[in-house]
């Protein structure tokens, strides 16, 4: 019988092994019946010296045992899982939970990338972050575990790239979007660019604001700010401005709640909105609830919602269930609820 490599998109530059074709099969057909696609078997068996099925199968359990759900989706994001010994996986785990993580497992389905790091080098990054003036490390790699594979010369270059483009707080910025260690200062400098041209006169403020803005393309947000003036809306841009976090609202839910405020009796939703664009940021459910309770109120105004919409959802519930006449009532029952949820009523 010849051996040979079986035919791949790819021949595997790594291969120590030479299976024969029937092997090659069978070992790919192994993976497929794990549930792997064609594609993503094809992947592993190009990335790695495959095992053969019975310890494939081994390896599975075994990851399913440690408490991950998906071992199939993990190997086909990091093939090399398939060479490492339990021990070590169960002893990161625990190595990670030492270190501060309170979910490891959670940790390394996200990034399975992280079984490779040595957790030395994990200890060290979370040290040069404190050092950098990031105050909770281990939060921050939780959120985004692909900062583990950022060398700290670059994090700091990023910091200090950042502050020259104006903004002031750098760390307090990538604290809250650690994504931005992963965005190329030339494409953070285009998109401040991009909104001065767009007509917002303080993109760093702006983005400092809501650092979410860097992820979003500059045709979307264009985009966005004709969909607002399509709606009703004169000044897209000072509203925007207001409230940045408009920007990652889709227009049909926006129009949707312009029609059911519409639908509660308010005359002039745009105008509302506009007054308060903070009322976007809450779910049309959440608005219904706080409609109703206005809707009953001789004296009820535009205002009134906007003052409703952030309290608690007991707390709206429970004056709904009172039907307030008068905003002198609301007020009264909203002092009443809040003293007996205090105090265990």
């Amino acid at each position: 019988m010849s051996l040979v490599h079986v035919a791949l998109p790819r021949a595997p530059s790594h291969r120590s092994i030479v299976f024969t074709a029937d092997e090659a099969e069978r070992r790919l057909s192994h993976l497929r019946a794990l549930g792997f696609s064609r594609e993503d078997a094809d992947k592993v068996f190009e990335a790695i010296d495959l095992p053969t099925p019975e310890k494939i199968d081994a390896r599975i359990s075994d990851l399913r045992a440690a408490g991950f759900t998906d071992p199939v989706k993990m190997i086909t994001s990091s093939p090399a899982i398939l060479g490492y010994a339990i021990d070590n996986i169960r002893g990161k785990i625990s190595d990670l939970r030492a270190a501060g993580f309170t979910d490891p497992v959670k940790m390394i389905t996200s990034s399975p990338a992280i079984l490779g790091y040595a957790i030395d080098n994990i200890r060290g990054k979370i040290s040069d972050l404190r050092a950098a003036g990031f105050t909770d490390p281990v939060k921050m790699i939780t959120s985004l575990p692909a900062i583990l594979g950022y060398a700290i010369d670059n994090i700091r270059g990023k910091i200090s790239d950042l502050r020259a483009a104006g903004f002031t707080d750098p760390v307090k910025m990538i604290t809250s979007l650690p994504a931005i260690l992963g965005y190329a200062i030339d494409n953070i400098r285009g998109k401040i660019s991009d909104l001065r041209a767009a007509g917002f006169t303080d993109p760093v403020k702006m983005i400092t604001s809501s650092p979410a803005i860097l992820g979003l393309s500059i045709d979307n947000i264009r985009g966005k700010i004709s969909d607002l003036r399509a709606a009703g809306f004169t000044d897209p841009v000072k509203m925007i401005t207001s409230s940045p976090a408009i920007l990652g609202y889709a227009i049909d839910n926006i129009r949707g709640k312009i029609s059911d405020l519409r639908a509660a009796g308010f005359t002039d939703p745009v105008k509302m909105i506009t007054s308060s664009p903070v009322i976007l940021g809450y779910s049309r459910e959440r608005l219904a609830l706080c409609c109703r309770i206005v809707a009953g109120l001789e004296d009820r105004s535009d205002a009134q919602l906007a003052r409703l919409t952030g309290l608690p959802r007991s707390l709206l519930e429970a004056l709904a269930a009172q039907s307030p006449c008068c905003w002198r009532d609301v007020l009264a029952l909203r002092k009443n609820l809040r003293t007996a949820q205090r105090i265990g009523l």
